[in-house]
């Protein structure tokens, strides 16, 4: 699909107009205040009952899992189980982040049934994390045909999980802004996808980092997005963009850096976006830090 019959079939513009030239909205959505569950892993490793009775205390309602496969146990519990234990909190699992490797679609998606899940999101596109001799880094695709290989393999993806009765979505990281071939990554691929069967969950906190206009991007692919990683960007040190843990030492809970999470709120409502996840890839102190950042979400709401 090329750039205009994308937009065209989606409704959106490069240069969509602000929701704030539009007028202000008196209230925002009340929309439950989200969690991604890797933020409090080591909390699951160790007691899953136990770190779901904190989030909750901590004003989480929707959380994400990572991690999910075919495999008969999460987090030592069978789906039905923790299933259970989820209701018990008063939380819905709305979402689930996985790995591209040696996908059982059909064992995934019993599990993500059980489990309520109605979008199954690609974490991180295959090939982007690399072994080097100074560790882990991100790297983006490196040509077009790079960019053709990703967007075949999401259409697929999304055509074999609607299938299934579910949801498909592409979360970015920030090395997908950075240019290539004369094209954005992340804007080609979405151009090359069928906006029908692969959808966005838009990392706010990523986008921040990468030095784009992530109020621009939302203008962009707000129709198109299920989903938003809420997390903000220090932007008070020089960053190494493809080391992974220094990367990920910038991105902190929402309050504590420079994302204006009072517009990025706006344009969620404006496009109906029903899920806000916070997400902490690095944290002091995860229960902590997520009500820190569920306080800061709800002052910035009038009502």
């Amino acid at each position: 699909m090329n750039r205009r019959n994308f937009l065209e079939s989606t409704g959106l513009s490069l240069v969509a107009a602000s929701p704030l030239a539009r007028g202000a909205m008196d209230c925002y959505v009340q929309r439950p205040t989200g969690a991604q569950l890797f933020t409090v892993r080591e909390a699951l490793k160790a007691d899953p009952d136990l770190a779901l009775e904190n989030l909750a205390a901590s004003g989480v309602r929707d959380v994400e899992l990572y991690g999910l496969t075919g495999a008969p146990e999460l987090f030592g519990l069978r789906p039905a189980m923790l299933r259970r234990m989820l209701d018990r909190h008063n939380l819905t699992m709305t979402c689930t982040h996985v790995s591209a490797d040696a996908l059982d679609i059909p064992a995934l998606a019993e599990n993500a049934h059980a489990l309520g899940i109605e979008t199954v999101v690609l974490a991180l596109a295959p090939g982007f994390m690399q072994s080097g001799p100074q560790g882990m880094r991100v790297e983006g695709p490196q040509n077009k045909a790079a960019m053709n290989e990703l967007a075949g393999l999401l259409d697929r993806l999304g055509v074999m999980l609607r299938r299934e009765g579910l949801q498909f979505a592409y979360h970015n990281h920030h090395v997908e802004f950075f240019e290539v071939d004369g094209e954005i990554p992340y804007n080609y691929i979405m151009w090359n996808t069928d906006p029908q069967t692969v959808r966005c969950e838009l990392d706010i906190g990523w986008l921040a980092l990468a030095g784009v206009d992530y109020l621009a991007v939302l203008d962009t692919f707000g129709n198109r997005t299920v989903a938003c990683h809420l997390k903000d960007f220090d932007g008070k040190r020089p960053v190494d963009m493809g080391d992974v843990a220094t990367v990920a030492s910038h991105l902190v809970a929402p309050g504590q850096g420079v994302v204006n999470f009072a517009a990025v709120l706006e344009r969620m409502d404006y496009y109906n976006i029903r899920h806000g996840f916070l997400e902490i890839d690095q944290p002091t102190d995860a229960f902590a830090d997520l009500r820190n950042g569920v306080n800061h979400l709800q002052r910035l709401r009038p009502c």
